[in-house]
């Protein structure tokens, strides 16, 4: 995967340079902390085939290099391994989030969404979901997870209609990001990836179609390790994070 080894090369020299404080793997968030105090997030569970996953991995990587974990968000086949590795570049990746500014109250708006749009949703965001149906916006989401929507029906829709694309974060962590984008290779909509697992960087999407990036940053550190350590779920984490938004291109 492309995309796998440009997280890579992002943050590699970064990773050489951090020692991994803790790992925190919670029901619905993992965290990792590093040893300045950084800490970064990724969602534990992407898939009811990894719902409480024995962690397979066996390395023990706290009080160890960053590098030595970063390694792993290039594997493919260890789910725990991927998703330690992502909330660890989220970790490294911190004080550069924190310096963007918070999300749009009405993102239709900062999307310059026409009356009446359709918007495809990859992950289904409850929230969004339902402000945009407020705003008169015809919503249709794909969520496998939670057994939303199927595929054979909202792909043909969401490629020929869809005037706006809602990516879910965890398509990095699983592997899905680039194999969705491709079904929209042939137009240009506005593509935003959403959720606390994305990775707040440009330079990570330089070669994929996305527009904006949303995500969160931890700010209370304290408080949100105890969320994923009591299995919160993403409304809770935002209680300890601020919403952070930028346009990449």
């Amino acid at each position: 995967m492309e995309l796998n080894t440009k997280i890579f090369s992002v943050f590699a020299e970064e990773a050489e340079r951090s020692v991994i404080n803790e790992i925190h793997i919670g029901l619905g968030y993992t965290a990792v902390t590093l040893q300045d105090g950084r800490c970064g997030l990724c969602a534990t569970l992407c898939d009811p085939e990894h719902s409480f996953s024995v962690n397979t991995d066996t390395n023990d990587y706290e009080g160890r290099s960053a590098f030595q974990l970063l390694r792993h968000v290039k594997d493919e086949d260890n789910h725990l391994s991927r998703v330690m590795a992502v909330a660890l570049v989220n970790a490294l990746n911190q004080t550069f989030a924190k310096s963007l500014p918070e999300g749009p109250k009405d993102l239709h708006k900062e999307l310059d969404l026409p009356v009446g749009a359709k918007v495809a949703m990859i992950g289904h965001f409850t929230p969004i979901f339902e402000k945009f149906e407020e705003t008169g916006f015809e919503v249709r989401s794909l969520d496998l997870g939670r057994k939303i929507g199927k595929p054979e029906k909202f792909y043909p829709w969401a490629t020929e209609e869809a005037d706006v694309l809602i990516l879910t974060a965890t398509s990095i962590v699983n592997n899905s990001m680039e194999e969705v984008l491709d079904r929209f290779a042939f137009r240009t909509l506005p593509i935003v990836v959403m959720g606390p697992s994305t990775i707040m960087r440009s330079e990570v999407y330089e070669d994929l179609p996305i527009q904006f990036l949303a995500g969160s940053v931890a700010i209370v550190t304290r408080d949100l390790l105890k969320a994923v350590r009591n299995g919160r779920g993403t409304l809770d984490i935002h209680h300890q994070a601020k919403k952070v938004f930028m346009q990449i291109r």
